[in-house]
């Protein structure tokens, strides 16, 4: 679809305070932005400094006639500006992509949004991907979590897997920072609730209320928009809108926390899970050792000949069941150590050291790398006796040997580390990555393992509320538990 084929696209750009963001902003946009197809519209909320903001905006435009400057009487909010800006002010009929002021969108990403809107008569929301934008982040997953993800890391990142990942991918919710809206939704629906103002779920509210409609909301994988985000609201009062939020949202929508579950464990690409993988930014291979539910004296000693024969630059984190993270710190004093699950880092390698017997532990090793070396995996035994007493065991071998770049037996930690960094230097198969992530979830999610809420507690709801009159109780607990601010 060329642009003169495509829809035009109103461009709202919400305005309070952060000059420097607005000001990179508008560069951004003068740069991207087919001013023959696209208008964008400029709207100050007058905050503390609104004349200084006024001022260095129109000298940016100037007399670009792309560009529509509008201030309003008094300060509204940003769910009142937004509604104000596409309710009223644009009267053009155009699709609509309201685009924070604290953005630096790339070129070509509206051309992308717009295509992406354009595929189904069904997607009524569109968002970019970013470095900053939770379930939009890029990449989601880290290889290091402790390391601060750049702007840069994300483009290098973003260039070199987007065309791996499937155009589009169906979120429960657009994040609001790059929103494209389908001129139809507002027409039908209106725009954002005023319940949610002055700003903070506003967008996930209007997002679930299409889709009880039937329109979906889609991220576009191969758009990229950088996004600062936090700039609107200093102290507690961005924490605790956000708490509040949240909790009505999940009174009003009690399948939503599930949602996002789901959408995580299940209906993301392969490469978008594994995507800071396929492009090292150091010079470590990072190790998942997977140990069995039985830690038999044997496999605590080959752990530990692992253990030691890592070098710096291959940095191990043993797995174990959560029943067995007291013995797994006794046994490996000074180790780092994780419980099995879902955790927001993935490494370049998996190792399974001995026979695994669940599902939920098969279901970690599909979380945690795209990459599987199986040591001393279950013997295939002629005998009924041992086919039926291992029955369980040997299915669970039988998915992981479909997809694992190597079995081997136990030899030395040397010799396992060797294999290691082997596996690591190989490329990704990305179609046997994908098959083999849809199959493991499916199996996690047909079994029971993994289950999705559609309801949500009072528990939960009566601490949303709780945080929201307390943030600086609610971050003090988060950063003692390790659960971040």
């Amino acid at each position: 679809m060329t642009r003169d084929e495509r829809r035009p696209v109103t461009i709202v750009v919400p305005i309070y305070d952060d000059l420097p963001g607005l000001e990179r902003c508008i560069e951004a946009l003068l740069d991207s932005v087919d001013f023959t197809t696209d208008r964008v519209l400029l709207a100050n909320d007058v905050g503390p400094r609104v004349d200084e903001i006024e001022a260095r905006v129109l000298e940016l435009v100037g007399d670009h006639d792309g560009f529509e400057y509008t201030r309003n009487p008094r300060n509204l909010g940003f769910v009142g500006n937004c509604n104000r800006a596409v309710l009223e002010l644009d009267r053009t009929g155009n699709d609509v992509l309201l685009l924070n002021s604290d953005t630096v969108p790339l070129p070509g990403f509206l051309d992308e949004m717009t295509a992406v809107l354009a595929s189904d008569d069904t997607i009524g929301v569109v968002c970019a991907r970013s470095d900053n934008a939770t379930i939009a982040s890029f990449p989601y997953a880290r290889r290091n979590p402790r390391a601060n993800l750049s702007p840069r890391r994300t483009r290098e990142l973003h260039g070199r897997t987007k065309y791996l990942l499937p155009r589009s991918t169906v979120s429960p919710v657009a994040m609001g920072f790059c929103f494209l809206i389908r001129r139809e939704m507002v027409d039908r629906f209106g725009l954002f609730d005023e319940r949610f103002s002055p700003g903070y779920g506003e967008e996930n509210d209007f997002c679930l209320r299409i889709n009880e409609q039937g329109f979906t909301s889609v991220l576009a994988n191969r758009a990229l928009v950088l996004h600062t985000g936090s700039t609107s609201f200093s102290g507690d009062r961005g924490p605790a809108l956000r708490l509040e939020h949240e909790r009505i949202l999940l009174e009003r929508y009690p399948f939503y926390a599930g949602a996002v579950a789901l959408f995580l464990a299940r209906h993301r690409d392969a490469v978008d899970v594994f995507a800071d993988a396929f492009m090292p930014d150091d010079d470590v291979v990072r190790v998942a050792l997977h140990l069995p539910e039985d830690l038999t004296d044997s496999v605590l000693a080959s752990a530990r000949a692992t253990l030691a024969a890592a070098p710096e630059d291959v940095v191990v984190t043993v797995i174990v069941a959560k029943s067995q993270i007291r013995a797994a710190r006794q046994a490996f004093p000074g180790a780092a150590i994780a419980v099995n699950g879902r955790p927001r880092q993935i490494f370049d390698v998996a190792v399974a050291l001995g026979a695994l017997t669940t599902f939920g532990q098969l279901t970690a090793l599909n979380a945690n790398a795209p990459r599987w070396i199986l040591v001393d995996p279950v013997a295939h035994d002629l005998r009924w006796s041992h086919a039926v007493a291992n029955h369980r065991a040997a299915a669970i071998d039988r998915i992981q040997r479909r997809f694992e770049n190597q079995t081997t037996t136990w030899r030395s930690g040397e010799d396992l580390v060797a294999l290691v960094r082997t596996a690591a230097s190989t490329e990704i198969d990305v179609e046997s990555l994908r098959a083999r992530w849809l199959a493991v979830s499916d199996i996690a999610e047909a079994t029971g393992l993994l289950v999705h809420r559609a309801t949500v507690s009072l528990r939960r709801l009566t601490a949303l509320s709780f945080g929201a009159r307390n943030p600086r109780v609610v971050a003090r607990i988060r950063a003692i538990t390790g659960r971040g601010a």
